[in-house]
């Protein structure tokens, strides 16, 4: 199989989606804000990065690559399944992260 740029525009579209779905929809209470959700400001902080990774990555038309480990340490903050960032449509009450 041949990987495309078109299959790498999708998969980057689709992780920055869930991304964004799971700072609202987080099992991490501790790290949400005062409405309810998590800001990418607080996400950043809290995995050690920049705000601007976040908002590169989670932006429609920005193409930011991310690594496995990456997505792992917002996975352990958000409290989610790693999967989960990958699935076509996000889940309303995701599976929590387990340690491997």
């Amino acid at each position: 199989m041949n990987y495309t740029d078109e299959n790498r525009k999708v998969l980057l579209q689709k992780i920055g989606k869930n991304i964004n779905y799971y700072r609202y929809h987080c099992n991490n209470i501790k790290i949400m804000n005062d409405k309810g959700f998590v800001t990418i400001e607080k996400l950043a902080e809290e995995i050690d990065s920049s705000p601007n990774m976040l908002y590169n990555l989670t932006a429609k038309k920005v193409e930011q690559g991310v690594s496995v480990i990456f997505l792992d340490k917002l996975a352990r903050v958000l409290d989610v399944s790693l999967s989960c960032f990958f699935l076509n449509t996000p889940l309303q009450n995701p599976p929590r992260y387990k340690e491997q």
